[in-house]
């Protein structure tokens, strides 16, 4: 499989150059210690569920500092991980192994990858489990023996919302698991009998001990609060006025970070709640054997700054400064709302012994990298004229506490020079987009010279379908000047869906850019110029609405957010699509009408996360274009790949061949003719709007008549092939 190569091109904001500034951006990260390269030090692995997209960062090991270098490499190695993904050593072989939600589609157990070393890299094979005369226990999954029924197996549910904590409970060698009741208010222990059954450190065997382990009860209903019990012995039952509290058998969801506070051997745990924006600390006043939470602490950590983190904050317990003591790393983990900037917060152990967390920031790997909040949707064009090309990227928008959606345009000039691009942020509101926030967002920009006056327009979809449209009035070679057209079309043309993500390109060979737009259902539309040159006109609903039958949705996903890019390449034109689960999909040989070739499902092995957007350009000026990747963090991906640089010739159709095709009448009324040159073998098809066909046949050149006495009005499409080349050209009947 082809991968592209990450590039390290500057990247400057506010004055500073962001020393991993195309890591991506962080929206859900989950931090865990591993040994990336058998060097002896930990490193670090983020896991971001927005997107479901594994981070990699080399230590240097530096005492005292956090001496992190972004190493995409070593994600490679990683299995496409989802929803949840925590880093443990189970056997304690140096080679940390991955404890993670299932794979399986609609499963919510945990699955366990092994880890080992393959030429001082780390990589993965799936744990198999082990359940005796069980036929339908899954071997990738934890099942446990049920206890009321001997010989029964039962399967370790937990929510694809939470974050279960895996650790040494008991204090006895070996991985246990806590994992709240399904139904919510109880936290199960599932103990790694393991050692006790006489496998050693080396197998994982799960047996559910206590469903109510800590004695407490998580209502969800008061914030940070948890009901405690007063009895070592008892179970509290979360009464409320004398009554069994109401939750509707419905976990909301919660995160668990464990740790022994004061060394004492027992486990306290900080607990987050999907309703919630602080953390609460539970203290153990029982033992490893029988834990029993006495005491909280609802605004943890209330002797420093506590977290105050919209909304469902989950805690992570490593060391990251290299000071041989772990620290507390904090970040949102609902991926639907939330804090997407400034949004981790690095609370340092400074205590001799034991624990005290102190805040030291809230911008933990996040300072590094560019980070836009959610929602990243790139494109270049030459805005200020001076020969490079620069980097214009539309947003959903960053969260704050009065709107989720302040969208933006942002406008990053490239200040290096024709062979070594350098881009600088210097306009975090171009043109003003966020005038039409929070009604309009998810902006997804696009240039080209759509009124012919030789130089490049602006076309912006947005979260309603529709478009803005904005006519450079600069001419050619002078810095843009964009100013919005308010024209009826302009108002209410729609992909007929959500989200509209488009790209201009002449697709019917007719000298005319037609307007090819993603959206949110993953098909792509199809809207013909049927203007001039001069005058762009455009229907107000697509032309095809289901352009080549592109669907970049995975199998059983609901919605797709295709994001369209046309190349031209010496093999032909290229279509490259993003799409919400990550991938880009490559897709050749167009025959309107027909279904487009889909070439690579994972082109250029590139998997940015959720919601990705390519964008191309040659920008060191070799001859081979440059790809940015927008994704659902809110950050950007940068790559070289291999395709040579061909946009500046039309694969359609050869110029040379622009007068030798004449269609008349135009518009056609009960018939139109069609002349070309003769003695060359041609065969010619006309297809609707919608992909059938009307008419077709083969001529040796010369003048054929096309009957259309019994066709509807509208827009038609004339494809001719000849000698290996295609032309298409559009034909209005009336």
């Amino acid at each position: 499989m082809q991968s592209f190569e990450r590039l390290p091109i500057p990247l400057i904001q506010n004055g500073i150059e962001l020393p991993a500034g195309f890591a991506g951006g962080l929206n859900n990260p989950q931090f865990s210690a591993a040994d990336l390269n058998q060097d002896g030090i930990q490193d670090m692995v983020i896991f971001d569920r927005a997107g479901d997209v594994v981070l990699t960062y080399l230590n240097s090991g530096a005492p005292g500092t956090n001496s992190y270098t972004f190493a995409p490499d070593y994600a490679c190695n990683f299995p496409k991980l989802t929803d949840y993904a925590m880093m443990r050593d189970y056997n304690q072989d140096g080679a940390a192994d991955i404890f993670c939600a299932s794979l399986s589609a609609g499963a919510q157990e945990m699955s366990v990858f092994r880890g080992y070393y393959e030429n001082n890299t780390l990589k993965f094979t799936p744990y198999y489990f082990n359940y005796p005369n069980c036929t339908y226990c899954n071997p990738t999954q934890v099942w446990y023996p049920d206890q009321d029924q001997p010989g029964d197996w039962n399967n370790l549910l937990i929510a694809p919302t939470d974050i279960p904590a895996v650790d040494d409970i008991d204090g006895d060698g070996d991985l246990d698991i806590l994992t709240f009741d399904p139904a919510g208010g109880h936290v199960w222990y599932a103990q790694n009998r393991s050692v006790e059954m006489g496998f050693g450190i080396d197998s994982l065997k799960y047996h559910v001990v206590d469903k109510c382990w800590g004695r407490f009860y998580e209502s969800g209903l008061v914030a940070c609060h948890c009901d405690l019990s007063d009895n070592a012995s008892n179970c509290s039952n979360g009464l409320t006025d004398g009554s069994l509290e109401e939750r509707n058998e419905r976990h909301p969801g919660s995160t668990l970070m464990t740790f022994d506070q004061e060394g004492d051997g027992d486990k306290e745990i900080v607990l987050g709640d999907v309703s919630f924006e602080c953390l609460n600390l539970l203290n153990n006043g029982g033992s490893a054997a029988s834990a029993w939470m006495t005491s909280q602490d609802e605004s943890f950590p209330s002797y420093n700054t506590p977290l105050s983190l919209f909304t469902f904050p989950a805690a992570f317990y490593l060391d990251v400064d290299n000071d041989g003591k772990r620290d507390m790393v904090v970040a949102p983990n609902n991926r639907n709302i939330g804090e997407d900037q400034k949004n981790v917060w690095f609370y340092r152990n400074t205590a001799a012994t034991g624990h005290h967390f102190e805040l030291q920031g809230k911008s933990l790997f996040i300072g590094d990298m560019l980070d836009l909040g959610s929602g990243t949707h790139p494109t270049f064009a030459d805005v200020n004229a001076d020969g490079l090309k620069d980097m214009i990227v539309g947003t959903y928008g960053f969260f704050t506490t009065q709107s989720s959606t302040n969208a933006r345009l942002y406008l990053f000039l490239n200040t290096g020079t024709a062979t070594e691009p350098r881009f600088e942020l210097v306009n975090n509101d171009w043109l003003n987009f966020s005038e039409f926030t929070p009604e309009n967002y998810d902006f997804s920009p696009a240039f080209g010279d759509l009124d012919g006056d030789g130089d490049l327009d602006l076309l912006v979809g947005h979260n309603d379908g529709g478009f803005f449209y904005y006519r450079n009035s600069a001419g050619p070679g002078a810095p843009m000047i964009l100013s919005r057209v308010f024209d009826s079309m302009w108002l209410d043309m729609d992909v007929v869906g959500l989200v509209s993500a488009p790209t201009l390109y002449d697709l019917t060979g007719d000298g005319l850019l037609d307007i090819i737009a993603g959206e949110r259902n993953g098909n792509v539309n199809l809207f013909t110029n049927i203007g001039t040159i001069n005058n762009p006109l455009f229907p107000l609903t697509p032309t095809i609405q289901k352009l080549g039958f592109v669907d970049t949705r995975l199998f059983g996903e609901a919605v797709g957010f295709s994001t369209p890019n046309f190349i031209p390449t010496p093999n032909g034109l290229l279509l490259v699509c993003g799409s919400n689960s990550g991938q880009l999909k490559a897709y050749q040989n167009f025959t309107l009408g027909d279904t487009f070739d889909l070439v690579d499902p994972v082109w250029g092995n590139v998997d940015e996360g959720g919601r990705t957007h390519p964008a191309f350009a040659d920008l060191d000026n070799d001859g081979i274009l440059e790809m940015v990747v927008g994704n659902l963090r809110g950050g950007l991906g940068m790559f070289r790949t291999t395709l040579v640089d061909c946009s500046t010739v039309n694969t359609i159709q050869p110029a040379s061949d622009e007068p030798s095709i004449r269609i008349s009448p135009s518009p056609a009324h009960d018939r139109f003719q069609i002349e070309l040159p003769a003695l060359i073998p041609y065969r010619w098809q006309v297809f609707s709007a919608t992909g059938h066909s009307m008419a077709a046949g083969k001529t040796s050149g010369g003048k054929t008549v096309v009957e259309t006495n019994n066709w509807e009005s509208g827009v038609y499409f004339l494809q001719i092939e000849a000698g290996g080349s295609r032309v298409v050209r559009k034909v209005v009947v009336i």
